[in-house]
């Protein structure tokens, strides 16, 4: 027999829309064009008001499988990466360790060659990426994904160092 709570399955007593990480449910559908599903991503992310964090942490999920369901050409976007980056540096100054940690991690899956990386640089990205790595919180999760982030910019540094 299935265990129950006052009559109920306890799974329908979960909140519905939500994984257990509290991360809130936001479809993605990969039928649509890509440039439509980034516009709706980025618009989401970069909402000062009206759009939870828990939300926000959604569709920067979905950004990241986004971006690994198409190939990483400029046009594919709809967006230059500089208003992709600008986008997602809104997320690496918001009050929540989990939207900032998701930004890092969807800037790092974002650059892909030295190009993209000389973008993030020369819009100061690495100053707010001190940043989360620098906050006095208990952001592990933040900072781990800081690292994993300086890593990846550090290796693509070293490429462009060795054509010098």
């Amino acid at each position: 027999m299935a265990a129950s709570f006052r009559g109920r399955p306890i799974r329908s007593l979960r909140m519905r829309g939500r994984n257990d990480s509290g991360e809130e449910n936001v479809p993605l559908d990969l039928t649509r064009e890509p440039a439509e599903n980034f516009r709706e991503i980025l618009q989401n992310v970069a909402k000062p008001h009206g759009v939870s964090n828990m939300r926000k942490l959604g569709h920067l999920n979905n950004f990241i499988k986004l971006l690994c369901s198409i190939s990483h050409r400029e046009e594919n976007f709809g967006f230059t990466y500089e208003e992709i980056i600008i986008c997602l540096r809104l997320a690496l100054l918001n009050e929540a360790k989990e939207v900032r940690a998701a930004g890092l991690r969807a800037l790092r899956y974002l650059i892909r060659d030295t190009s993209v990386l000389q973008k993030v640089l020369r819009l100061q990205v690495d100053y707010l990426i001190a940043r989360c790595i620098d906050i006095q919180q208990s952001n592990e999760g933040e900072r781990t994904q800081a690292l994993r982030l300086v890593r990846k910019v550090t290796a693509h540094l070293l490429i462009l160092v060795s054509y010098v």
